[in-house]
């Protein structure tokens, strides 16, 4: 996916993976650096302006076609905080 600006980028995410995220899927891995802005920084606000329901991590890998940028969530649990990290690759 390809993206020029913040605009299209928020476009793209909250028409699908920010909404699937936590529910459908754990992650969303990008090689562009703007979608994996606008998500962790919708995910952040998310659980700034209402209580947290997912702690929200993020990483990178180097390629050879580029940076692999990642974002991942885990759900906070009613009793405490259930921290469970991605399968290295």
């Amino acid at each position: 996916m390809s993206v020029d600006s913040f605009h299209e980028a928020h476009e793209w995410i909250m028409s699908g993976p920010y909404n699937e995220i936590g529910y459908l899927y754990n992650g969303y891995i990008t090689t562009n650096w703007m979608l994996a802005h606008v998500l962790v920084y919708e995910s952040t606000w998310r659980n700034t302006n209402s209580d947290p329901q997912f702690l929200v991590y993020t990483n990178y890998d180097y390629t050879r076609e580029g940076i692999l940028y990642k974002v991942w969530v885990t759900p906070v649990s009613a009793v405490g905080v259930q921290e469970v990290r991605p399968e290295e690759s």
